[in-house]
């Protein structure tokens, strides 16, 4: 189902009711501005957590020996030596 700005305020008791998704969306610009999902789809965890669990199995490599202030200095200089050169080294 897809609803206007104004059509949401006017009848917020739409969200109440809600058993399929909900795409609320700009109708000047045709953009689509929020996903609405009915209280029986909500998901049983949250978006952070799914995200998160994708790297759990991940450590540093063993040079670092655990030391993550290290692993994110060396991060950080292979970038600027990516971005501008070896202008920086001696």
């Amino acid at each position: 189902m897809t609803i206007g700005v104004s059509e949401l305020q006017k009848n917020i008791s739409i969200i109440r009711n809600l058993n399929e998704t909900l795409y609320v969306i700009d109708k000047k610009t045709n953009e689509l501005l929020a996903t609405i999902l009915p209280a029986t789809k909500k998901r049983s965890t949250t978006l952070t957590e799914e995200l998160a669990g994708s790297l759990s199995g991940r450590s540093l490599p063993d040079k670092y020996n655990g030391d993550l202030d290290a692993a994110i200095k060396d991060a950080y200089h292979q970038e600027m030596m990516k971005k501008y050169g070896h202008l920086n080294e001696k």
